[in-house]
């Protein structure tokens, strides 16, 4: 591609949910970041979103929309019926389905995505996640009305071992510039030992403090020794992240059954776990275009298509991976049940 074409392909992405400070010399241009343009995108793409969620806000109960705007996530405990849990817990330890791993450091990541047809035939996770109400709060939460892709996710945390890297998801950061939703329905107690989500309440709003930070950490991003910083996740250190919240960084240390919706513009991380721990969750995000102006429509093709073009994505990084003769970053194993996942024996026992 000629450089001019590059130069437009580089300068449309500006309008878009786009975030890599390296990939793209437009975002990362430390002269554009003085005059403000990373700061302005970050203003726009939150007020933007706020705009769609008032008009997805009707069937949203008060008290929820009111922890989200103030605190940055929702958090509901014994979300399900005792009958309907159990229910939901039994049909997915029975499951068999294609799980993705990905590997991050000392943490391993099993998926199962939840595409329409593993879905009929998980009746059980399919009650929950098309529920009025639930669907409702992610297209609030979300600020747009496509709902967010699920997955069953299994989080293993290993034994230390020479030459592996701390997970990075373990330090604290935002996901990107942009108002992005996550959702957990934990299947189990999250504890100490089994790495709780971390947030910092209040992070997710764009005061003053959080702008100026903004603004500071874009002057040096694209140059920045941090890959995900780079990348336009930006790493955040405790003393930053204790002065851009409304109070110090939260561990969400809650029972089996609870529901945590959390905005990811917003301060966390994954909390440290001991080795031989997991922690199983129904798991899903939904991110779009910062931009736009409208909600969308939410049709029942569209949210069919994400799961469509995902898969797609996934096989065609297989391909490219062997063809390299290694692995994709989300790669295929034969383990076909997500509870059959065994973590790696913490380093005491293996010996």
């Amino acid at each position: 591609m000629k450089a001019w074409a590059r130069y437009l392909v580089w300068g449309g992405e500006v309008f878009t949910g786009s975030k890599s400070f390296k990939a793209n010399p437009i975002l990362g241009s430390a002269r554009l970041n003085r005059w403000g343009l990373h700061a302005a995108r970050v203003r726009l793409a939150y007020w933007m979103t706020r705009l769609r969620m008032a008009m997805l806000a009707p069937g949203v109960p008060r008290a929820d929309r009111r922890q989200f705007n103030e605190q940055g996530f929702v958090l509901k405990e014994n979300y399900l019926s005792e009958a309907e849990f159990q229910a939901l817990v039994k049909a997915i330890a029975a499951f068999d389905g294609e799980i993705r791993e990905c590997c991050q450091g000392d943490a391993r990541t099993h998926r199962i995505l939840l595409t329409p047809e593993v879905l009929n035939a998980l009746p059980e996770v399919k009650s929950v996640l098309e529920a009025p109400s639930l669907k409702r709060l992610f297209r609030y939460c979300a600020g747009h009305a496509r709902l967010p892709i699920c997955h069953i996710e299994n989080v293993l945390n290993d034994a230390a071992a020479p030459g592996v890297r701390r997970d990075p998801q373990k330090n604290l950061h935002v996901d990107t510039f942009q108002p992005t939703m996550k959702f957990w329905l934990y299947l189990e107690d999250v504890t100490e030992r089994n790495g709780p989500f971390i947030y910092v309440p209040g992070s997710h709003r764009p005061h003053r403090s959080r702008l100026e930070w903004e603004h500071a950490m874009s002057l040096e991003a694209s140059g920045h020794t941090d890959h995900y910083t780079a990348s336009g996740s930006f790493r955040v250190g405790p003393e930053d992240a204790a002065r851009l919240g409304t109070e110090g960084p939260r561990a969400f240390c809650v029972k089996a059954n609870t529901l945590l919706i959390a905005n990811t513009f917003g301060i966390h991380a994954r909390g440290d776990a001991e080795p031989g721990s997991s922690r199983l969750a129904l798991w899903g995000m939904s991110r779009t275009n910062p931009f736009l102006p409208l909600p969308g429509l939410g049709f029942g093709y569209v949210n069919r298509l994400q799961y469509r073009v995902l898969q797609r994505m996934r096989h065609r990084d297989d391909e490219k991976a062997a063809a390299r003769g290694t692995l994709s970053s989300w790669h295929r194993i034969e383990q076909t049940r997500i509870i059959d996942d065994l973590p790696a024996e913490p380093a005491s026992k293996a010996r």
